[in-house]
Parts: structure tokens; C-alpha cells; sequence
């Protein structure tokens, strides 16, 4: 599910005073082992299929629950078990709404229950060096279908979903120290499922410190390009792999995160994306946002 690009929301926050000679702060995503992290996500999805002859739009909702428990591993990694608790998602189209609620299916739509039905309960693992550097996702079993003889095509949308949230976290933030006021570009490819290869290019700027929920925070804000790259192979050489979903060159996204400097982990993220998707040749727009919050982070139970 897509979850790199989304919403707009505004906050009232108060900007501290950051003299001119401050220390540059890492603002690099950490994962405490011993805790838990719950996050809720809000997605607003519009698919303008009248772009592609059909009738009216389709809208999209989206509230999710995710957990994080993180563990140390005797060989001193960091191991973040992502697992997406519940779901509760409402479509309209063709002036009709069909909603769903993972922790009742039964009362689902049909039309929703085939889509998002099998989403609650699935999860994977995150793998940290003990620098804190990403090294692997492992442990999406339960995202892949087939049984005995699991499909190969999900095995690999698995692991690009692990990619696609991790990159997801992490979109915004610098690679090295930065101070207020300093500006920095991120350029990168990130594998999503259906589209493929899409090269993601930011400008971000470090607006300050800011005084949010009692807490001193980093304000970053963003805005930059996707667009649908060719896939290449482990030695680099391209592709020709034909896909049915690609990214128009000039899909544009923007949005803010903001990071809390004590717990070294974001607090909230709020992005927007005006996505130019080519499907079978059409373009069909898609405006889609998303607002994510940190709602706790607790000692994990026993």
C-alpha cells in the first residue's frame, strides 16, 4: 500500500530561538530496544478514473494501526517487528460507500473485504547493525501468498512493502548533521509494487526547533519529483520489463515531518503527492495524502 506520499495538515507550534551557533543535531531514526511504538496513519486517496472514461472519481480512506516492537539480538543488532494491528478503510464511488473494518469483516464489503481483507496481522522485521544502520527486512512470511508453494510475485511485493515503509520513515531526513536553516537534497530509487523502480527527489530544509507536545522537535519540510525509473539487475544493467502502472515524470510530492530529538524518532509525518499515473498507456491522475503519528512508545510488555 502505498505509504510514501501524503496529506497536509497544519499544527500550531512554538519556534524556539536557535542562535547562529548551536551544534549541528543527527536527525537519524532510532529504535530503542525494550520499547514499543504504536503509530496511526490517516490515508486520503482520490483515483480520478474519469480520466480513463469511467463515470466518477473513486475516494479512498484509510486508518491504521501499527506496531512496533523492538528487541536486541545477542549479536548486538536491533530488530524492529513491524505489525500492522487493525484497519478501517471507507470507499465511495458511483455514489455508493462500502466500508471495512478488520476487526469485524464479516460486516465488510465485499468490494473491500477482497482488497484490504488479508492486510490486518501482517507484518515483518526491520534489521538494524549496532551503528544503527538499516542491513535487511526479513520475517514477511505472512505477506506472502500460495501456501505450500508460495507465489514467487508476492514474495517479492513483500519485500518491497518492508522497503516502501522503511523509506517511507525515513523520507526527509538528512545523512549527516545539520543545524537550522540548512538545506539538503535526497535522491533516491524506492521499489514499489505494480510501478516498479521510482527515483524519489527531494529538496528539504531543516525550518528549526520547535516546541511540540512538551518536547523540543525538528520541523523539516520537503518538496521534490517521482517519476517511474527502467528496473535494473544486481549488476545494474536495465531492464526491459514492461509494466502496466508507471509514474508520469512530473507526479510531485511535498510535506513536513517532525522529529523528536530526545526519543530520536519522528512524532509526526504529513505528506502530499499529485501523482500523474500512466495505466496502460492513460494518464489518470491520483491525489492522494497522508498523515502518520507517533501515539505512543512504551516498555514492552512482558
Amino acid at each position: 500500500m502505498l505509504r510514501t506520499v501524503l496529506l497536509a495538515s497544519s499544527l500550531l507550534c512554538l519556534t524556539l530561538a536557535c542562535p547562529a551557533q548551536d551544534s549541528p543535531v543527527e536527525l537519524k531514526l532510532h529504535w530503542e530496544p525494550g520499547m514499543t511504538y504504536l503509530q496511526e496513519s490517516d490515508t486520503d486517496t482520490t483515483n480520478f478514473l474519469t480520466a480513463l472514461g469511467k463515470t466518477t472519481d473513486q475516494k479512498l480512506r484509510l486508518h491504521q494501526s501499527t506496531s512496533i516492537t523492538v528487541s536486541e539480538t545477542p549479536a548486538g543488532q536491533t530488530e524492529a517487528k513491524v505489525l500492522i494491528d487493525s484497519l478501517l478503510g471507507e470507499m465511495t464511488f458511483e455514489g455508493k460507500s462500502y466500508a471495512f473494518d478488520s476487526r469485524n469483516p464479516g460486516s465488510s464489503s465485499p468490494q473491500l473485504q477482497q482488497t484490504l481483507g488479508g492486510t490486518a496481522g501482517k507484518g515483518f522485521t526491520l534489521v538494524y547493525n549496532d551503528k544503527g544502520d538499516f542491513v535487511d527486512a526479513k520475517d514477511t512470511g505472512s505477506m506472502v501468498t500460495g501456501g505450500i508453494e508460495p507465489d514467487l510475485n508476492s514474495i517479492s511485493t513483500a519485500r518491497q512493502l518492508a522497503t516502501l515503509y522503511r523509506r517511507s520513515l525515513e523520507m526527509g531526513l538528512p545523512q549527516i548533521p545539520v543545524s537550522p536553516g540548512d538545506k539538503w537534497i535526497s535522491d533516491e530509487t524506492v521499489p514499489f509494487p505494480q510501478a516498479g523502480t521510482v527515483q524519489v527527489k527531494l529538496n528539504a530544509k531543516f525550518d528549526g526547533i520547535v516546541d511540540r507536545e512538551g518536547r523540543r522537535q525538528a520541523q523539516i519540510a520537503f518538496e521534490g519529483t517521482m517519476k517511474s525509473k527502467p528496473d535494473k539487475d544486481s549488476t545494474g544493467r536495465e531492464l526491459d520489463t514492461e509494466r502496466s502502472v508507471t509514474f508520469g515524470d512530473n507526479s510531485k510530492v511535498n510535506g513536513h515531518v517532525f522529529f523528536d530529538l530526545e526519543r530520536k524518532t519522528i512524532s509526526m509525518a504529513v505528506f502530499s503527492a499529485a501523482i500523474q499515473l500512466k495505466v496502460q498507456g492513460k494518464t489518470m491522475p491520483v491525489q492522494q495524502q497522508v498523515t502518520t503519528r507517533l501515539v505512543s512508545m512504551k516498555p514492552t510488555a512482558p
